[in-house]
């Protein structure tokens, strides 16, 4: 168990603190989604042996509806990946603190922009949240694709796709991990964080119940 939640608390930090900086930040400008998918394949691929590389709560969700995981096992996860989150936004404050003290000084948060509507947002982080977590119960899950060696890559793209796709829409978060950062970062405020958060679990567990569906013999892993 340590193992495990060492990885899903070290991997959740690096992958926020990559969004944030190459994407809250602005360091990486248009190329922020292949910084966030690049450093998701790797961080995947480190920790995917030791933990399935969760590294959100709406994938431990669907691990636990699928069967794939302990409740108590779930329920640790998901606090480590919100602590490993939350510490990425501090760690992320200290290495630049000029762009996010913009963000608090002038309100710059989402939902201040006037390109920001709610609908078109929820529904962006319900498709992708869904196309995420559905490509990680299909690689990292279903019995026909066990071994494989690509899950890390499929991972990491669908998440630089969705950023790609829907970043400028509802900020492409697809994670109520990402979503603790952008909290402490004021990218949303604590209604959008809660809805957001809502949302994405809601889109892992529909996605999980798709899978039961078409995978009812599955063997655990």
């Amino acid at each position: 168990m340590k193992a495990k939640l060492t990885a899903e608390f070290i991997g959740t930090f690096f992958l926020y603190l990559i969004i944030s900086l190459s994407a809250v930040a602005g360091f990486a400008g248009d190329l922020a989604p292949v910084a966030i998918g690049l450093g998701l394949t790797a961080i995947v691929f480190a920790s995917g042996f030791r933990s399935k590389a969760h590294f959100n709560p709406a994938v431990t969700a669907a691990f636990f509806i699928t069967k794939n995981q302990a409740p108590k096992e779930s329920l640790l996860y998901c606090i480590v990946v919100i602590a490993g989150a939350a510490l990425a936004a501090y760690a992320a404050s200290i290495i630049a603190p000029m762009p996010f003290q913009a963000i608090v000084d002038n309100g710059a948060g989402l939902q201040h922009s006037e390109s920001f509507a709610l609908v078109p947002a929820l529904l962006s982080e319900f498709l992708f949240t869904f196309a995420l977590v559905w490509v990680i119960l299909n690689v990292a899950v279903a019995k026909d694709n066990a071994g494989n060696g690509f899950y890390g890559i499929a991972i990491g793209f669908v998440v630089a796709t969705g950023a790609f796709s829907v970043g400028s829409v509802s900020g492409a978060s697809f994670n109520p991990a990402v979503n603790i950062g952008l909290l402490i970062h004021q990218v949303i405020d604590l209604k959008l964080f809660a809805i957001y958060s809502a949302i994405q679990v809601l889109a892992g567990l529909v996605a999980s119940f798709i899978f039961i569906s078409i995978e009812p013999n599955k063997e655990s892993l």
